[in-house]
């Protein structure tokens, strides 16, 4: 498993809540599809894992000896 940077992790989590916040707004303004909601269920997922994984590695860079 190799360990990913805060700097990659951070993009991603980025990219995923401007995703999250798009589909968010598509919802409340034009209503999603069967599809749509499963995709917006699934980055869901990712973002709590992404954001868990990010955690974890601001925790790793604290906790190096300076």
């Amino acid at each position: 498993m190799s360990v990913r940077s805060v700097e990659e992790l951070r993009r991603e989590l980025d990219r995923l809540m401007r995703e999250q916040v798009d589909s968010t707004r598509k919802e409340t303004f034009g209503g999603l599809g069967e599809e749509e909601l499963q995709q917006q269920k699934e980055r869901l997922k990712r973002i709590r894992e992404v954001s868990a994984d990010f955690l974890a590695a601001l925790k790793r860079n604290l906790d190096r000896p300076q």
